[in-house]
């Protein structure tokens, strides 16, 4: 720790000026007067796809992209479909791509050209941060802000309280109905401080002489006791310095606290960061019983719970008053520490100790290691490094009094200086577009030759693909070819530094909530170890009816001229290797996994087939292709029956029954937020009115829905598809399905599906548990959960419906905890990073799908079974991790490709970790998820049997 008294007597006046100037030239930028730049809506930085709208009257005259001020586009403005009232909620939503400081908005009716008549007379502001959206109000807690009084005067008006967002909703209102139209531009610059949230005490409600010294713009929540303001941002970082309370009584932009030693204030920002320097501005006026703080101490922390006592900084200011009171800007050196959180401890000398600003002079710090021991490790290795190379200079504090007072309204604005969310290439720049555009043809280039030699280098080591392929075995029939050339395996994954060795059980994980992978050691065979099994002298296997075609072949490599069984062939199917996993009903152990057969026929007769020497099993273990080549080739048969509107695949789309559901007007849905979009279209979260649930039976006032949209404009046999679909759906009625509730037949065709009050299952664990004390749901409640998913899947099972996309992210939380199984995943973006991205631009979900669905496209109930062991295991370790987490999607693409030929290759097929949360009886369950084959598996029926079971016990 370092500490260093400061004394402002021994600043010399003429010190004192240079010191003030040099400070005021690095807070230029600053100051919320400076930071009023128009962010693109009137010159086009904002592209139209950032602008989007809840409804708009006719989309292409009156659509949300004509919503710019001063520009007459097409009918002149955006216009909402329904007339505006106190009870109709229609938005307009500009995405800004980045966190900005907002502090200005300019609004304007619809002239269209003297033909328009609509404006908005008031309107709501939302803001969209840290996932969440949040309401702008007044200093006087207004929430209802100033519109316009005709169609072309523009209507500015500054926000009192500026807040940081990402996005932005104008929300017109009206007391009475109207038809409104609107224009608008949002002022304010890039938010460059990165501060994501700070938590504080909260303020006085009554300050010094009566006034209210509270923190009146935060946004964000109370903690426990209501001692402390969490999770959100506020007045400490708005831009905005309080009046000098030596000449004004107005204390609106000032906190204040009193009787509390030591005032601790912690800010969290996006990611790590090396500090130069924090900057507090702090009131002084002795006669009120307001003066600076004697003591600061600063400490960094990466995670936010522990903080670094060691690299501390401390500062004393031991002299009292000696200057004129004012605003006191405080400049401290932060010595280049690093961290992710900063906490500031500040020591009141008097009565009240008040704060208007602190700012943070930082840049980015990116770490190398990966692992959160590391990290700290290293940063805690920095600050002490830095904390013996710098000392805190007295050149860092100086005054403001009365000749020298905080007003930037007069600087010049330099506009260079803020950057634009959309922005526009300077004009002086326009000398170097033809160099620049020669230099990236030329990289272009190079880059398009050095991927044609790659691609030329990977086509000599395997010969060219067969236009007419043959069968698998042999056999006639058309199927799938595989390919049996030069190539083989790369080196198998490598799991904690070391490769897994065989052995006769499953390794399980004691540490708690593992995420590790552990050898599924049952699904390799050893040289030798080929038992003797049944003999078939055909290799039929059941894929023999799939027909052949040169784009769907596979890359999979197997030995030459090798004699696979008692058949001598060069192809191989996943059908000829077969293994037994482990089972739920073993009674020799309760890990013990049985030797594995030799593969032979689904259709074998019951003869012995031929034991092998150890020179031709190690012919056997020879090379074979990664399972990343599989996925390489289009397999047109894997598209077929696919839908664009749902996940799951039907088998009998002709066989739809008449079934009644309720239409209702798009007017009923309030849009709260677009999750995603489809290829069809938009998908939205919305809050549905007066209709039907099927839960209770009866109308409801207000329920959480998920509405899927067309795209508007599609043509008549989209539209027929589309429809045809959502009735199909409709059928499917079980409490543990989400089910369709309505369809919308208005512009743009529209159907709502069943939501839960309580979010998706991953949401809800993770925030139970920091609601709690970070205290985890119950074994009993987990389990309880997974009967419900299973008690779906086995309805689903009963109509030969699957999923296809089985997942924890697929599952929503009733207000009553229970458990409905969706399909809303894939079109949300904030589960992009759980999908993986085929050739075909699709996203599947790699890490939970059964091996021949992600090489065989064999979709089915049984394939849903792996999916929901996954799933289990997912809720099991509390959703922290996705399955497979420290394997590359390669490596997930090869572990399925091991997993194609087990018994032949050298290279273990993995399966997930045993969870400590999970019972053993549990996890042997999930185990026989896992099974190889399909028809090992169990039934969703078996496994909600077997769970209700357990949970009776």
């Amino acid at each position: 720790m370092s500490s260093l008294p400061l004394s402002l007597s021994s600043l010399s006046r003429r010190h004192y000026t240079n010191v003030a100037a040099q400070q005021r030239s690095r807070l230029r930028m600053f100051p919320v007067s400076q930071c009023v730049f128009p962010l693109g809506m009137e010159e086009g930085k904002i592209p139209d796809d950032a602008i989007s709208a809840s409804s708009s009257y006719e989309s292409k005259s009156v659509g949300p992209q004509n919503a710019r001020i001063r520009q007459e586009k097409n009918g002149g403005a955006w216009c909402p479909k329904a007339q505006i009232s106190n009870d109709i909620r229609e938005y307009l939503e500009i995405d800004l791509t980045k966190n900005h400081l907002i502090t200005w908005t300019e609004t304007q009716g619809r002239f269209g050209n003297g033909q328009g008549q609509e404006y908005a007379e008031a309107f709501f502001l939302e803001y969209w941060r840290n996932s969440k959206w949040h309401q702008y109000k007044t200093i006087k807690g207004d929430r209802i802000l100033r519109g316009n009084s005709n169609t072309y005067l523009v209507e500015r008006q500054k926000l009192e309280l500026p807040f940081v967002a990402s996005r932005v909703r104008f929300i017109p209102y009206s007391q009475y109905p109207r038809t409104v139209c609107m224009r608008v531009e949002i002022y304010g610059c890039i938010w460059e401080q990165r501060i994501v949230k700070y938590k504080a005490p909260k303020g006085a409600t009554y300050g010094p002489d009566g006034v209210k010294i509270e923190d009146i713009s935060y946004d964000g929540r109370d903690d426990i006791d209501g001692s402390f303001l969490i999770d959100g941002l506020g007045q400490l970082i708005d831009g905005i310095i309080g009046e000098n309370p030596r000449i004004s009584s107005n204390m609106t932009h000032w906190i204040g606290w009193s009787d509390l030693n030591p005032v601790p204030i912690i800010f969290e920002f996006a990611d790590l960061r090396e500090f130069t320097s924090c900057t507090i501005y702090s009131a002084n006026v002795p006669v009120r019983g307001i003066e600076v703080f004697k003591y600061i101490r600063v400490t960094f922390s990466w995670d936010g719970d522990h903080f670094n006592s060691t690299s501390s900084i401390e500062m004393h200011i031991d002299e009292k008053s000696p200057y004129l009171p004012g605003i006191i800007p405080i400049v401290i050196s932060l010595r280049s520490n690093n961290g992710r959180y900063v906490k500031l401890e500040l020591e009141p000398r008097s009565k009240w100790l008040l704060i208007s600003e602190i700012s943070f002079e930082s840049r980015s710090r990116s770490w190398s290691n990966s692992s959160n021991q590391s990290i700290q490790m290293d940063l805690m290795q920095s600050n002490h490094n830095h904390r013996n190379d710098t000392v805190i200079s007295i050149d860092t504090i100086y005054r403001f009094n009365s000749n020298a007072e905080l007003n930037y309204t007069n600087l010049e604005i330099d506009s260079n200086l803020t950057p634009d969310a959309f922005p526009v290439v300077p004009q002086w720049s326009q000398t170097y577009i033809g160099l620049v555009s020669g230099a990236l043809t030329v990289l272009a280039l190079l880059l398009t030759g050095t991927v044609f030699l790659m691609k030329l280098r990977g086509r000599n080591k395997v010969a060219l693909l067969q236009k007419h392929t043959a069968l698998l075995c042999g056999s006639s029939a058309s199927g799938i070819t595989i390919n049996v050339k030069d190539m083989k395996l790369p080196t198998p994954i490598v799991v904690n530094g070391s490769q897994p060795k065989l052995g006769g059980s499953i390794k399980s994980s004691k540490k708690v909530r593992s995420t590790s992978i552990t050898s599924y050691d049952a699904t390799t065979i050893n040289d030798g170890q080929i038992a003797a099994t049944q003999h078939s002298s055909l290799c039929e296997n059941e894929y023999e009816h799939r027909s052949v075609h040169a784009e769907s072949t596979y890359k999979l490599l197997f030995p030459d001229d090798r004699d696979f069984f008692g058949c001598k062939t060069d192809y191989a199917d996943v059908t000829d290797v077969r293994n037994e996993t482990v089972t739920l009903s073993d009674v020799e152990s309760d890990e013990r996994v049985s030797q594995p057969k030799t593969p032979c026929s689904y259709r074998s007769s019951k003869h012995s087939c031929h034991r092998y020497s150890t020179n031709k099993c190690n012919k056997i273990y020879e090379g074979y292709y990664a399972a990343t080549d599989i996925l390489t080739i289009k397999r047109r048969e894997q598209l077929i029956g696919t839908s664009p509107f749902t996940s799951l695949l039907i088998e009998d789309r002709n066989n739809v029954e008449s079934f009644d559901i309720q239409h209702i007007s798009r007017h009923r849905l309030r849009i709260l937020d677009k999750i995603g979009e489809g290829s069809f279209g938009f998908v939205h979260l919305c809050e549905a009115k007066g209709i039907h649930s099927p839960d209770l039976g009866t109308i409801r006032n207000r329920q959480p829905v998920i509405v899927r949209s067309l795209w508007r404009g599609v043509t008549d046999s989209l539209k027929k598809d589309f429809m045809r679909e959502m009735y199909i759906l409709a059928q499917i009625r079980n409490p543990n399905i989400t089910q369709i509730v309505a369809l919308v037949e208005e512009e743009p065709f529209g159907v709502v599906f069943e939501y839960g009050e309580l979010g998706d299952l991953p949401n809800f664990i993770r925030n139970y548990e920091k609601s709690n004390n970070k205290v985890p749901l119950s074994y009993n409640r987990l389990l309880v959960f997974i009967t419900h998913i299973a008690s779906g899947m086995r309805y689903l099972e009963s109509m030969n419906i699957s999923h296809c996309d089985l997942a924890a992210r697929n599952c929503v939380v009733s207000k009553n905890l229970t458990i409905k199984v969706s399909d809303h995943a894939m079109y949300c973006r904030k589960y992009d990073n759980e999908y993986y991205v085929n050739e075909f631009h699709t996203k599947i979900p790699l890490r939970w799908m059964a091996w021949e669905a992600v090489l065989l496209g064999k979709r089915s109930c049984k394939a849903d079974v792996w999916s929901y062991g996954a799933t289990v295991w997912e809720i099991f370790t509390y959703c922290e991790e996705m399955p497979f987490s420290d394997m590359t999607s390669e490596q997930v693409l090869e572990n399925c490709g091991n997993w194609y030929h087990s018994a032949l290759s050298q290279d273990k097929a993995r399966i997930l970790s045993h969870p400590s949360t999970c019972p053993r009886d549990l996890y042997r369950m999930m185990t026989k998820c896992w099974s190889k084959y399909a028809e090992e598996r169990p039934t969703f029926k078996d496994i909600h049997i077997f769970l209700e079971e357990i949970n009776i016990e």
